[in-house]
């Protein structure tokens, strides 16, 4: 039997930096952009074993219970299934093959080949770049990954589990694979779709890693209710999200961890910025809530400034000249509400609401004159609220 899943990429347009802190709340828009997981039950043998697959990036992990037995690693899929093992505690033998493929969006599409299902349902890239040296566009493939594996995986153990179990799951893995306590929105995203968030305890994961995942304990942190925000948004209908691509990507790990110690560091002035940026975080998800578009232009506006000061202050490059350049120029753009670099800023790809009906407009713009747009390109993806999903299998078949 053979079952299908997908989690889409995310784009946190309010929260940059704050959203780690438990005091704070973000904005996160899900993606239709998804990481895509199909699961199928092979005959048992003597051992158990799980076989994973990626053959756009020509990957294979074959792990005897929690071994990878070709010295082969990839810490997301090994964290899945670590994490996933010790809850379920599996007391007969399994044989599974995982397969994973990555939507576009996701990648830099350069030197790939394009494969289709046979039904013609899905479309993805096969890449002749080890994956390690494919610029990514910053739309949280880890989470997606980490969230689609440990749902597929969750489906053959314990079907029915509820959304809940799936995410307090996801989290753990997905620190355990970062071997830090990250915020947290790009799983919670992955799952629950576009949200309101605020973060949980990071102690609530903390206790876990360091008990290295002792089974009685993960059981009842991932059963236990989290204290966390998680409230369902969407973006307002006359509304479209633009992510722009200048193929750059950042390694947001290192940039926080230099923002957090700037933050300790500096206490009093990183306080200032930090609430300057919350006041006009939290304008900006009351403007859109209530689809005030001048308002959310302003929030925006404000949001850029913050981001600005803190990339001065901490001398990292949260919105580098490139990218102030590149938004500054598309803000002048008739029906542009406005933008931000979206996360932990950087090279990754920005992100640009517009009016719906100046979509068009604003493509053709950019690609007459690219050395003004930073040669900037429109990645083929939108706002997809849902989460987590269950898909058709035969949409897979051929691929």
């Amino acid at each position: 039997m053979s079952q299908a899943f997908s989690a889409p990429g995310k784009a946190l347009l309010a929260g940059g930096y704050l959203v780690l802190d438990p005091i704070y709340n973000a904005y996160v828009i899900a993606l239709s952009s998804r990481m895509h997981a199909v699961i199928e039950s092979q005959p048992i043998q003597k051992y158990s074993s799980i076989v994973v697959k990626s053959p756009q990036f020509d990957g294979e992990w074959q792990y005897l219970g929690t071994n990878e037995i070709n010295d082969r690693k990839n810490p997301f899929v090994e964290a899945s299934i670590k994490t996933v093992l010790a809850y379920v505690r599996p007391t007969t033998n399994y044989n599974l093959q995982i397969t994973i493929y990555s939507d576009p969006g996701y990648h830099s599409n350069e030197d790939t080949i394009r494969k289709e299902s046979h039904n013609g349902k899905r479309t993805f890239y096969y890449h002749n770049t080890p994956i390690g040296e494919v610029p990514k566009t910053g739309l949280g493939s880890s989470a997606g990954l980490v969230s689609v594996i440990t749902t597929a995986l969750m489906s053959h153990f314990k079907p029915g589990s509820s959304i809940d179990i799936l995410h307090n799951l996801s989290q753990i893995a997905h620190c355990l694979a970062q071997k830090k306590i990250g915020s947290g929105f790009d799983v919670a995203a992955a799952i629950y779709g576009s949200i309101q968030y605020r973060r949980f305890q990071p102690q609530l994961v903390n206790q876990v890693l360091e008990s290295n995942l002792e089974p009685k304990l993960l059981k009842t942190v991932v059963e236990q209710k989290w204290e966390f925000n998680h409230e369902s948004c969407a973006l307002p209908p006359q509304t479209k999200l633009l992510m722009g691509d200048i193929k750059g990507g950042s390694e947001t790990p290192k940039m926080v961890s230099k923002i957090l110690q700037w933050k300790k560091d500096q206490p009093k002035e990183s306080s200032e910025i930090y609430n300057q940026l919350n006041t006009a975080n939290s304008n900006f998800i009351k403007a859109i809530t209530e689809v005030n578009i001048p308002q959310i232009n302003e929030s925006l506006k404000q949001i850029r400034k913050g981001l600005s000061n803190l990339t001065q202050m901490a001398d990292v490059p949260v919105e580098p000249p490139i990218q102030t350049h590149l938004l500054d120029n598309l803000s002048l753009l008739k029906g542009c509400i406005g933008g931000t670099v979206p996360g932990a800023g950087g090279y990754d790809a920005i992100a640009l609401l517009v009016l719906s009906e100046y979509v068009d407009e604003i493509k053709s713009e950019t690609s007459t004159n690219p050395e003004k747009y930073n040669n900037v390109t429109w990645l083929d993806i939108h706002e997809e609220a849902e989460g987590i999903r269950i898909e058709d299998v035969e949409d897979y078949v051929g691929l």
